[in-house]
């Protein structure tokens, strides 16, 4: 069964009908809104200017009628952004791995070598590309090349940068270095906006750089907009623009998102310190949580996956902390660290106070944990 839907959402709290019919405002950390800009003012005014220009929709697909100055604006950004030489706009993130492999499937790259605990989306998008998948084992950059050496043609290893469930980095600079003539493209959702310099994301946190290397990314987690976006060299990001039905045959994010996507990037070069704020707010809340005796990664990403006891302590700690109006979502999402385990997600705009507050939490929680 889904959570209870909100009735209202800031950066840092939701409000929810509680089963006596009121409504109660819990502070939250869950969801992927980084640097809290799904919220911020100049965010959103952003959106509202361009909803009077373009509407609510361009209502066809870019390569038709529904191409909108907003997106070719976003495109250049974020290419020039990320140091990319070229950005291909799509409808989301799932969408934007499953428009890269089918551009490269169109160019003749018919393998497809993927981390054992890669985000779906990306082995879905390799099935749908109509490739042959090969698993690696998970963080084993080594096992990847083994793989590769079988191969008597050209292939593309995918990873997630960072993993979605627990926050660990994948090895790139060891992938890159294994591939050879075959390409490496990273689904970096959670590190973009994140990782590198003021958040330019993984392969820059790493000072990647290489002809084969592609990146794809949404613009919901670190933008707080909507969107998806394939990076890299002008000929692979082309393959996607010439023969990708996942791009060709659909309608873009509103131009309203693009220009609400361009402002939030805009603020993250301009005000270097909402990432600043996330890169502390991710140190406290690691140190509060090794304070408690739970294990976590020390990698400068902002999701802490882990488990307290068997299910049901997490689920009586749950409900503990959601009395005390603390969402801390306890999560059966795929290729987590265990089947049930708690997923923390901190944002930019978490204050120490909101960290506080969650350390009291814990406390009563597990104190009142059965011996």
């Amino acid at each position: 069964m889904p959570n209870p839907p909100s009735q209202s959402a800031s950066a840092t709290h939701v409000t929810r009908i509680n089963s006596a019919g009121t409504s109660d405002t819990y502070l939250t950390f869950g969801g992927c809104n980084y640097l809290g800009l799904a919220h911020h003012p100049q965010v959103i005014a952003a959106a509202q200017a361009a909803l009077t220009t373009f509407g609510l929709s361009t209502s066809a697909s870019r390569q038709t009628t529904g191409n909108a100055q907003p997106h070719s604006d976003l495109e250049s950004a974020l290419a020039n952004f990320t140091g990319f030489d070229d950005a291909l706009l799509v409808p989301d993130g799932y969408t934007a791995n499953l428009a890269a492999l089918q551009g490269l499937a169109a160019i003749g790259i018919n393998h497809a070598v993927i981390d054992a605990r890669a985000h779906a989306s990306l082995k879905d998008a390799a099935n749908l590309a109509q490739m042959t998948i090969h698993t690696y084992d998970h963080l084993d950059p080594s096992h990847a090349h083994q793989i590769l050496d079988t191969l008597d043609a050209p292939a593309v290893v995918l990873t997630d940068a960072v993993f979605t469930t627990d926050g660990d980095l994948a090895p790139l600079q060891e992938l890159l270095e294994s591939i050879g003539k075959h390409i490496l493209l990273i689904d970096d959702c959670h590190g973009f906006t994140v990782l590198g310099n003021q958040g330019r994301g993984t392969a820059n946190h790493f000072n990647l750089s290489h002809p084969n290397l592609m990146m794809t990314t949404t613009l919901v987690k670190g933008l707080g907009s909507a969107g998806g976006v394939v990076l890299g060299s002008p000929n692979l990001v082309a393959a996607s623009r010439d023969h990708s039905t996942a791009y060709i045959c659909t309608t873009p994010a509103s131009p309203a998102l693009a220009a609400a996507a361009s402002t939030a990037l805009n603020l993250l070069t301009s005000k270097p310190s909402i990432h600043a704020q996330l890169l502390d707010n991710i140190n406290n809340t690691g140190a509060m949580l090794r304070y408690h005796g739970i294990q976590t990664h020390n990698h400068p990403t902002p999701i802490f996956a882990f488990t307290l006891g068997d299910e049901t302590d997490m689920l009586r700690i749950e409900h503990a902390l959601l009395e005390q109006h603390i969402i801390l979502p306890l999560m059966q999402y795929p290729n987590g660290p265990a089947p049930t385990y708690f997923r923390l997600s901190i944002n930019a705009s978490h204050t120490k106070a909101h960290i506080d507050q969650l350390d009291q939490a814990l406390t009563n929680a597990l104190k009142a944990q059965p011996a």
